[in-house]
């Protein structure tokens, strides 16, 4: 049993809880090694910086297509950064460009990186952040790079040849790194632990500076806003029909489910009303720990 000794440390471990309802891929014994409060860790550094400039990285390439896992995420907290009054900048590749572009034009611009080769990569990447020079880079269900130098999916498979390596924006001062399976950026402070318990084939390697984890990515985002409302005292967090606005909005250029690669409105397998009870939980979590916002400072 874990013991709080402050109310947003609660908060944010019940914000843990709520995004985390299934252990399908055996990742929530990884849960032990980032800290209880990660989320309430990952907002207050935010804060520190707000309003700032951010840079936002998701979009995961699936059958030349992004997945329906990210882009939801990344719209949620591209609306929260706006409204908080941040510059919101986005980055994708060709691949993912159309998908993640459809949810996240209207908070900011839309950065394309398009390079095949890791060198090229390494040059872009550094490229857009002395230019865009972030306060923080947030990744969303992004691939990173593993041990070998190769963007993988779950099973190991390497990803399509086009898709762009965006490790080198976690060099940022302060970087969050989103994700549910091991292979995705940001990924590298868990990578030896999930390699060794025979979790993840070829986890990404490199770090963030915060990592949080859930059982869908996007639950993980929605997760992130709740613990920003709660910090900020700001209607924030995304709502259901926010949810399938944006699910609707991927679907209809052409985002698939990352784990059948059909086109059709699940994530990861889970229907709408399954986000919809996660999303129910987190309103739960915030008004709740709404009550005790005196006890909390960024």
């Amino acid at each position: 049993m874990r013991y709080y000794q402050e109310p947003l440390q609660k908060a944010a471990a019940d914000i843990a809880e709520a995004v985390f309802p299934f252990d399908y891929r055996g990742m929530r014994i990884a849960m032990r090694r980032v800290p209880a409060d990660a989320y309430a860790r990952a907002a207050r550094a935010l804060l520190k910086h707000n309003p700032g400039v951010a840079v936002l990285a998701t979009g995961f390439p699936v059958r030349g297509t992004a997945e329906t896992d990210g882009p939801p995420g990344a719209a949620a907290v591209g609306r929260a950064l706006q409204i908080l009054g941040w510059t919101v900048v986005t980055v994708v590749d060709p691949i993912t460009y159309p998908v993640v572009a459809a949810v996240l034009d209207q908070f900011g611009e839309i950065e394309q990186l398009d390079v095949s080769e890791r060198a090229a990569a390494e040059s872009a990447t550094a490229g857009l952040l002395k230019r865009v020079r972030p306060d923080v880079v947030i990744a969303i269900e992004r691939p990173g790079l593993t041990d070998d130098g190769r963007l993988t999916n779950l099973r190991g498979e390497d990803l399509d040849h086009r898709t762009v390596p965006l490790d080198g924006l976690l060099d940022a001062p302060l970087s969050i790194a989103i994700g549910d399976g091991g292979n995705e950026l940001g990924m590298g402070a868990i990578s030896g632990f999930l390699r060794d318990r025979g979790i993840v084939q070829a986890p990404c390697v490199t770090r963030a500076t915060h990592l949080l984890l859930a059982s869908v990515s996007n639950w993980g985002a929605y997760g992130l806003v709740s613990a920003l409302e709660i910090l900020a005292q700001q209607a924030l967090a995304p709502n259901q029909a926010d949810d399938h606005r944006w699910m609707m909005e991927i679907h209809e250029a052409g985002a698939v489910d990352g784990i059948t690669g059909r086109s059709e409105m699940t994530v990861d397998t889970f229907p709408e009303n399954r986000t919809g009870r996660v999303i129910n939980q987190l309103t739960t979590v915030r008004k709740l720990h709404a009550k005790n916002i005196e006890n909390y400072s960024v």
